[in-house]
């Protein structure tokens, strides 16, 4: 570095340099009182100052290597921190632009893409969209669709939709525009650009309003054929009732008496075949009511123990007749009552039971009953013809009949499966078939067991540790048998052939080859019918359509005194006036002379004392001069029909019995006589057996009612 003093002219006083360090005068500078730059060739860096007052300039010079040289590494360093932080602000600047900018721009297409899908999803949609606010109800946002039907509003519909939407009471509003268009508005509180809004959906209902009109007439329409159908058919189950009436009950009455050698063949035909003619009357009519929704379930107490033997006792004797055998097993978990219709099971069953006995011609049925879980289950098997596989899947369709075979052979409508499924679907049950060409068939049926109530005891007591010899072929007989009696804690043996004890007892279901030694013999026999018989002192024969009622008769046997619940059908109580009716006068009514005739006749062989009477007008004049105990009357005459006179007898304070008859099947017939006052109703045409159990509950209460 050197310093020099010059004067005004540039020449050069005091110079502290080194030997090269003369600085020379620059024009340029020497101008200047102070100057700043670089010589010639950028050598040396000179700074010139004057020294006031004196017209003298003192000139610093650095040479530039020498500057260079010390600043190098400051140079360096800057230069390298520049660069780092540059490369730091260029990372932080991707790093932003990644976390930030990018997805921010992302976005903010994608909300734009959005927006216009939305926008396009409005504008297309087959419905009308729009955005109203609620505060006052502008439309903000709206397609085309609903832009047309916001303008078909009049101004007071456009007041009662605002004042819904701000209510927010309810969600949709129905609205008849003003050229008769039926819009259907719903809609849904939202937020849109900071504004609370509804987002409403117009649709256009008309075509379904008409359509429910139509379908409101077409309904009024089928329920009034629905209407002509029922009293068709009611007409027709009438007119076709009275005069079967007629036929069968006068050939009931004639099986009663004496009849010649081949006429009892002849009766037994035609009785059949008007048998046939009203099950198939009954069985269109309880399809059609079916099919109509007029028939209807009618639950409520009853036995099922006693549904099967009421089923077994009609069965038995036409089971007898074709030398077949008809075994009944009830097991003992099977309820003393359960909730339920038990006429309707008992058609069921007896549909099942009569179709076994149609198809077999050798062999046996078995109806066994048990419970199955919630169920109770019913199983009708037989040993007849079968069903080949691929029609068993139709068996259940209405009017299908097995197509091949022996069963073209039998009669029938092909509706009585048909019913039976409606029937048990109609109890919450199901009803299936298992069957095989040759071998058989098997038909289950389920019912649920609603309100069912069980045996308190188990067994009957006292023939606990007695024995019985059992020499039972029937594999199904002899396991049923050994379950039976095990209950009331019975042991039971194989017999071979051993030597017995005083007390025990022998069960077979053939005939005896030689005297038991034992206490007494039971003999179970497929021709039996009706309760156990002592036929000679010692041996009992027993129906196999009974078995479960063994236990009640080891009880009769051994002198066991059986109470109120163990008490079964197989030991009947006996009652002083079950063959003694005379006392008993009933008034016949009955517009139709060969009816009025024909219940008489029935009445008189069942021993009761009869009086007829024309109408209901007569029936009164009757009543008035005659002790009268059971009205049976017809409920369909003219003058005074049937209601009217049970009306007139309990205005007149008579309470005693009054039986409908009608040829009408429908339930609403029967509950229109049960109204009008009636004790029962019954349907024609009425059997003997019908007429008998019937009449003696209402004989034993006025009985009652005397004492």
């Amino acid at each position: 570095m050197g310093v020099t003093i010059i004067d005004e002219n540039g020449h050069s006083l005091i110079s502290l340099t080194g030997p090269d360090g003369n600085i020379k005068a620059e024009p340029r500078w020497m101008q200047e009182r102070s100057w700043f730059g670089y010589t010639p060739g950028f050598r040396e860096l000179v700074l010139k100052k004057s020294l006031p007052p004196s017209s003298l300039s003192i000139v610093y010079s650095v040479p530039v290597d020498l500057v260079l040289e010390r600043i190098r590494m400051l140079i360096l360093n800057a230069i390298l921190l520049n660069v780092l932080v540059g490369a730091g602000l260029f990372t932080l600047a991707r790093m932003y632009e990644r976390r930030i900018f990018i997805p921010a721009e992302s976005d903010a297409q994608r909300l734009e893409e959005h927006e216009q899908f939305n926008r396009k999803i409005v504008a297309s949609a087959p419905v009308g969209i729009c955005i109203l606010r609620t505060i006052d109800g502008v439309n903000i946002l709206s397609n085309e669709l609903a832009h047309t039907y916001l303008n078909m509003l009049t101004h007071e519909d456009r007041q009662r939709l605002t004042q819904i939407i701000c209510g927010q009471q309810v969600n949709f509003v129905d609205v008849l525009t003003s050229n008769n268009t039926n819009l259907q508005i719903s809609f849904v509180h939202s937020r849109y650009r900071n504004e609370n809004v509804a987002i409403c959906v117009l649709v256009d209902v008309s075509t379904r309003v008409k359509m429910e009109e139509s379908l409101q007439e077409m309904a009024q329409a089928a329920e009034q054929a629905s209407q002509s159908k029922s009293m068709f058919l009611a007409t027709v189950s009438h007119e076709l009732r009275t005069p079967l009436y007629g036929i069968i009950g006068n050939l009931d009455l004639l099986q009663t008496k004496e009849l010649p050698k081949g006429v009892d063949r002849l009766v037994t035909a035609m009785n059949n075949s008007s048998s046939l003619l009203l099950k198939i009357i009954s069985d269109i009519l309880d399809f059609s009511k079916i099919e109509s929704e007029q028939l209807k379930i009618e639950p409520r107490e009853f036995s099922p123990r006693e549904v099967m033997n009421h089923i077994t006792a009609n069965y038995l004797p036409l089971v007898v007749r074709k030398q077949l055998g008809l075994y009944c097993f009830i097991e003992p978990d099977v309820p003393v009552s359960l909730n339920g219709d038990p006429m309707r099971l008992q058609q069921v069953i007896s549909n099942l039971l009569s179709n076994a006995i149609k198809f077999t011609d050798i062999g046996c049925i078995v109806l066994h009953v048990r419970c199955d879980g919630d169920y109770l289950s019913i199983r009708v098997r037989d040993t007849g013809v079968g069903i080949p596989a691929k029609e068993v899947v139709r068996l259940f369709d209405p009017f299908f009949q097995v197509g091949t075979g022996v069963q073209r052979n039998f009669q029938g409508t092909g509706l009585g499966l048909a019913i039976c499924e409606k029937l048990i679907s109609m109890m919450d049950g199901d009803i299936s078939v298992d069957s095989e060409p040759g071998m058989g068939s098997q038909f289950t049926l389920r019912i649920p067991l609603y309100g069912a109530q069980y045996p308190v005891k188990k067994g009957v007591e006292g023939l606990a540790g007695t024995c019985c010899w059992l020499a039972v072929r029937n594999t199904s007989l002899c396991q049923f048998i050994e379950t039976s009696l095990a209950r009331s804690g019975v042991h039971t043996q194989r017999y071979e052939g051993q030597e017995p004890t005083a007390d025990d007892i022998l069960i077979v279901d053939d005939a005896l080859e030689h005297t038991w030694q034992g206490r007494a013999a039971v003999v179970f026999c497929r021709r039996h019918i009706g309760i156990p018989l002592e036929r000679v002192p010692g041996e009992w024969v027993h129906s196999v359509a009974s078995v479960h009622e063994l236990p009640a008769l080891l009880a009769r046997i051994y002198s066991i005194e059986l109470d109120s619940e163990a008490l079964s059908s197989a030991l009947p109580t006996t009652n002083k006036n079950a063959d003694s009716n005379d006392d008993m006068m009933i008034l016949v009514v009955d517009d139709h002379p060969i009816n009025r005739r024909l219940l008489a006749d029935q009445l008189g062989s069942l021993g009761y004392q009869c009086k007829t009477a024309n109408d209901g007008v007569d029936a009164l004049n009757v009543l008035s001069k005659n002790a009268i105990d059971i009205v049976l009357s017809d409920v369909n005459m003219p003058n005074m029909d049937g209601y009217r006179l049970t009306q007139r007898i309990r205005q007149l304070g008579l309470t005693l019995p009054v039986v409908g008859v009608t040829a009408n099947a429908l339930a609403e017939e029967k509950q229109r006589c049960l109204e009008s006052g009636m004790d029962s109703c019954l349907s024609k045409p009425v059997t003997l057996d019908v007429l008998k159990q019937t009449l003696a509950v209402y004989a034993e209460r006025v009985r009652k009612t005397r004492t």
